[in-house]
């Protein structure tokens, strides 16, 4: 792929669309104000441990979904980002590979990539065959780890949460899962967990895992 190319790859029969300049805000606002600077720290802090223990073969690792670029500069050089917003690919200030494309369909090869983080997008897909189709297809194109975050169920946002859909407040339209149901879909995806790292265990959902392909087991022989 040249260098900034941009890839279209329409997926859905119906576009993605934001309201106008949301891309240009979440780029500048989301991270940088509030609670935001928090966040942003401890995610990286929960990605960096993670890239350690990776073990990734050498080469570019993909981002998918990358919205602005935030995480970009933790991977390694010549990293691709994928968004299925065009508008946050054109937001991103670094210069490097991207590509439009949803990340259940993603535009590339079999083990194109070294590794795949997958960051703030399980948690917004409400069905367990969504969230597996799109681990399965992050494993299909790396040739190492796959590092993903989704919203732990066992928590007290995700509590809190609950009780107020309870009492009829706005929905958020994101979800959570328990950890155990993480392990039964990321199998099913042939993928499973080596080590979770939660931003604020018990409190906040966020949790950060690297994953591996699923290690099987031969059948028992008994004496022959």
């Amino acid at each position: 792929m040249a260098e900034g190319a941009v890839i279209v790859r329409a997926v859905e029969p119906t576009p993605y669309q934001r309201e106008p300049g949301y891309a240009l805000r979440y780029r500048d606002r989301r991270f940088t104000t509030g609670h935001g600077p928090g966040t942003d720290a401890r995610e990286r802090r929960a990605l960096r441990r993670l890239l350690a223990q990776a073990a990734a073969p050498d080469g570019a690792w993909l981002d998918v979904p990358c919205g602005a670029g935030r995480l970009v500069g933790e991977l390694p050089a010549g990293s691709v980002q994928v968004d299925r917003d065009p508008a946050m690919l054109a937001a991103i200030e670094r210069p490097g590979r991207r590509a439009c494309a949803y990340a259940s369909a993603l535009p590339f090869a079999d083990g194109s990539f070294a590794g795949v983080l997958c960051c703030r997008l399980l948690q917004h897909l409400p069905t367990p065959p969504e969230r597996i189709a799109v681990l399965g297809e992050l494993k299909r194109v790396s040739r190492g780890a796959v590092i993903v975050s989704f919203f732990d169920a066992v928590s007290f946002v995700h509590l809190r949460r609950v009780l107020r859909r309870a009492l009829g407040k706005t929905r958020s339209g994101r979800g959570a899962i328990t950890r155990a149901r993480f392990r039964r879909e990321a199998a099913a995806a042939g993928l499973e967990p080596v080590r979770f790292v939660a931003l604020r265990r018990l409190l906040a959902e966020q949790t950060f895992v690297l994953l591996r392909p699923l290690r099987r087991t031969l059948p028992h022989q008994g004496p022959g």
